[in-house]
């Protein structure tokens, strides 16, 4: 594999994290809308609540102090831009040195087995 292979790879997966970051934000968005839905429902059927726990020996709920709602507002991300690499990329100076391999058989083992070296 060449160094253009793995960075389209790493592409291809940091387009694909975006995505899937976006697809969590407008999950997390559609919840919060369910939640504030249900907050006023709780609200109007409050007053019904409270007048059933007045007329009854043991209140149906107790009456807690009634709940601020938040709205959280996520600072979406932009997506990641590549940065482009004019620079010729050097190998590591642990990177172990390729050997030329002269038998197309070993060198068809080693291809199958990704030894091979770009």
């Amino acid at each position: 594999m060449g160094i253009q292979e793995y960075r389209a790879n790493y592409l291809t997966a940091m387009h694909e994290a975006n995505s899937h970051l976006a697809d969590i934000f407008r999950e997390l968005e559609q919840l919060q809308l369910r939640k504030e839905v249900l907050e006023g429902v709780v609200g109007a059927l409050d007053p019904f609540l409270t007048a059933n726990s007045s007329t009854s020996r043991e209140p149906l709920r107790q009456q807690p102090a009634k709940p601020v709602p938040v709205r959280y507002q996520p600072e979406v991300p932009e997506p990641v831009q590549p940065i482009a690499m004019n620079e010729p990329v050097t190998p590591a100076s642990f990177a172990p040195v390729p050997e030329v391999i002269s038998d197309p058989i070993q060198s068809r083992i080693n291809r199958a087995l990704g030894l091979a070296v770009a």
